[in-house]
């Protein structure tokens, strides 16, 4: 059978590959989806099931086919620029976490023990990884791609496939997405350090009450105890932080959709 007997529309596949551009580099930006251990062609499958889902919807917010072949090629590089930098949001908020449990393992001890993270396939510590995995579960349990996937399709209707962007207009407005990045960090991270910095507190006492005492052979593993203990107890914290994680990649594709306009 002939290829001539599924016609495709010239405009609905212009639209589609557009859509696709933008599609495939959020995916690429966003956790777990972007990582190396993710197979290319489940991602590349990814893209074009949710392109061609959405082209029905949004070829009708596409304009006319350019004539000229160097305009198309750049329309397709900035949709796929504007997708990557989505996606950079969503994984600048997940970095909160993992600045988090670096500064936990700096005050436990751990600072200087790494391993590799198999999601990004970079080294980390302990608890970076720990955090940035749980992190990551909670954010697949509270439906996050599906709202990402959300925001993509309205980013269509603010920023049209085939509209040109001249640059990013008002760099102020993702400033306040910086800032939430460091204050989920220290949030996160504030009550394991201020437990461990009493903890060196009493230890210094105890040092200076019965100089005897060997307080760094205690002092280590005591530190280790406290530090996993109160991680553990402020667990749920982490699911407040992965709640406001989706709030803030909301407000920053907002911030970010409207300093291209």
């Amino acid at each position: 059978m002939s290829m001539a007997a599924f016609p495709v529309p010239e405009h609905e596949f212009y639209a589609f590959l557009l859509i696709g551009a933008r599609t495939g580099g959020l995916l690429t930006g966003t956790p777990i989806l972007g990582n190396h251990s993710v197979p290319r062609q489940a991602l590349a499958g990814l893209t074009i099931v949710f392109a061609m889902a959405v082209t029905p919807v949004l070829s009708v917010h596409t304009g006319p086919i350019p004539t000229n072949l160097i305009a198309l090629a750049l329309l397709i590089l900035q949709n796929g620029i504007i997708g990557l930098a989505i996606g950079y949001f969503t994984m600048l908020l997940f970095a909160a976490v993992k600045i988090a449990g670096f500064f936990i393992d700096t005050q436990m001890g751990f600072g200087i023990v790494n391993l590799l993270d198999p999601f990004s396939q970079q080294q980390s510590s302990i608890m970076a990884a720990f955090q940035y995995q749980t992190a990551i579960t909670l954010y697949f349990i509270l439906n996050g791609p599906l709202l990402l996937l959300g925001a993509l399709t309205r980013s269509f209707y603010v920023v049209p496939p085939d509209a040109v962007v001249g640059g990013i207009a008002h760099v102020d407005n993702m400033i306040p997405l910086l800032s939430t990045m460091m204050e989920l960090s220290f949030q996160l991270a504030l009550p394991a350090i201020g437990v461990l910095f009493l903890t060196d507190v009493g230890l210094g006492l105890i040092a200076r009450a019965a100089p005897q005492i060997n307080v760094f052979i205690v002092g280590m593993p005591a530190k280790i105890i406290m530090g996993l203990a109160t991680v553990a107890f402020l667990m749920p914290i982490l699911g407040i932080v992965v709640g406001r994680i989706l709030v803030g990649t909301s407000s920053g594709f907002t911030a970010l959709l409207a300093s291209l306009r």
